[in-house]
């Protein structure tokens, strides 16, 4: 691909690997990445779920950053390597010729940052936006202080910022080990760790350095409150393995390190195929063997993609290489058992924590009135008749998710369903018993993340849209230069 314009969006480390091999291919090659995130744009738990508890140093933009950039070493070697990095930028839509659109032209990128708008034409586009946090609900999980285990990373390692001084954290997964070594390094006490199964998630080695550090480790439990008013202060686990026995935990912080779902709203939008992989559990962009999706030119880069080589996986691609139309990822245990931990996770805490807990925090919808499709709350009036959200198939039921989401407004809310989208599926499949692949996923639209509209917005109409508006859908669109010849 030598010579030609690639953006990456996302600066993790396949992204970072990728813009340096192909820049040394003398590529044009921007890479762009959302953090340093602004406050408010943090406050939306996107990409990550930071939670309401966010420090106030966040608010110094310059030493953030700074912090943020010389935490990525590979980042500052793509600085030095004249890749144009933008840091601190949002990629919020991609464009490109379909049939209801035929006047993008060359496919562009729309970035925005605290400038402004953005609109970056390329030859390939390469998707690596990484992973979020999956973060399931359970009481108290709106206070200050809870947050998943990517974002609690982040803020540590990257960001250098952190409230708290006692955590708990949910889950014996390698992120939930990766999250608590950080947090030691820093000063940080870990409360312990919780575990709803008997055995230990991670690694020996991992289970060894717990042991070394002394942090007890809850077995057959889940949290089933997280208690305070303005900030967490303690949480109460409860016992599953029948005896329903309660523990009570003083601290000031809770890290979900459940597990990580892909980002797929950029690919998802633009209109690449997708196909639901239960070892995720999550839809994923098709791809062919070069990583190549179904949209010419942009390919999908992710360490859920199965893959293996994926970075010369991509540099090999041609020009002329065939869109990806049905390469799945390869199926691993590792994933395998992911997909069933996160499933384990929402079951128990929704068999033990009742159906009360609120599941939808922007629209403070709760579970009982999800599954019961109930119409929200301030149209004050019920439904006529009870109804399930089962649609009928060729060879079984189905659910449109964004049909149970106009019904109970569970992922209309100013976080665009990122807190409780996927949760919401986990939890119509097992009350349903409807496979997860079954379900059709709410969509997404452009723009992916919450922006300010003036940023994006046009400063001024252009010569079609200001004398041709009323006669779009009866007049073949004539360009400027031949209108203004015709004219005179």
């Amino acid at each position: 691909m030598g010579g030609k314009r690639i953006v990456i969006v996302g600066a993790s480390r396949l992204g970072c690997e990728l813009a340096l091999a192909a820049r040394a291919e003398d590529n044009e090659v921007t890479l762009i990445d959302e953090h340093p995130q602004q406050l408010k744009s943090m406050s939306f738990d996107a990409p990550y779920f930071y939670g309401s508890g966010l420090p106030a140093s966040l608010s110094d933009e310059t030493a953030v950053f700074d912090n943020v950039l010389s935490s990525n070493e590979l980042l500052l070697e793509c600085v030095e390597n004249e890749v144009d990095v933008k840091i601190g930028v949002v990629a919020w839509g991609a464009f490109h010729n379909t049939d209801n659109s035929q006047h993008i032209g060359t496919p562009k990128v729309g970035i925005v940052s605290r400038e402004g708008n953005e609109l970056l034409e390329y030859d390939h586009l390469v998707l690596a936006t990484g992973s979020r946090d999956f973060v399931p609900s359970f009481k108290g999980w709106e206070l200050p202080g809870v947050f998943g285990g990517k974002a609690g990373t982040k803020l540590i390692e990257a960001y250098q910022c952190f409230n708290g001084s006692r955590c708990l954290v949910l889950g014996t997964t390698p992120l939930a080990v990766e999250f608590a070594r950080a947090a030691k390094e820093r000063g940080i006490e870990i409360a312990g760790f919780v575990e709803p199964t008997s055995e230990f998630q991670s690694s020996e080695a991992d289970l060894a350095w717990l042991q070394l550090a002394s942090l007890p480790v809850f077995y057959e439990s889940v949290i089933l409150e997280a208690r305070g008013t303005d900030k967490v202060t303690s949480a109460t686990l409860i016992a599953t393995n029948g005896s329903w026995a309660l523990t009570n935990l003083d601290c000031d912080a809770v890290c979900v390190a459940i597990g990580t779902l892909p980002n797929i709203e950029l690919p998802a939008a633009m209109g690449c195929e997708m196909y639901f992989d239960g070892t995720v559990p999550a839809w994923l962009p098709k791809t062919n063997a070069n990583l190549q999706t179904s949209v010419g030119g942009v390919f999908w880069l992710s360490q859920f993609g199965g893959q293996t080589d994926q970075v010369n996986r991509i540099l090999s691609a041609t020009d002329n290489a065939a869109s990806g139309t049905g390469g799945e990822s390869t199926l691993s245990s590792n994933a395998r058992e992911s997909a069933q931990y996160i499933g384990l996770w929402v079951s128990k805490l929704n068999e033990l924590g009742g159906s009360d807990v609120v599941l939808c925090q922007c629209e403070t919808v709760t579970r009982g009135e999800f599954l019961n499709l109930q119409p929200p709350k301030y149209l004050q009036a019920g439904m006529r008749h009870a109804h399930d959200p089962l649609t009928g198939g060729d060879t079984e039921p189905k659910i449109n998710q964004d049909l149970v989401k106009r019904m109970t407004r569970v992922g209309m809310g100013h976080c665009q369903g990122k807190r409780c989208r996927d949760e919401a599926a986990l939890m119509l499949a097992q009350r349903f018993g409807v496979p997860l692949e079954s379900i059709r996923p709410a969509s997404y639209r452009f723009p992916v993340r919450p922006i300010d509209m003036s940023l994006i917005a046009a400063e001024d109409d252009d010569y079609h849209t200001r004398e041709k508006w009323p006669h779009w859908m009866h007049e073949e669109v004539v360009p400027e230069s031949v209108a203004g010849s015709v004219e005179k």
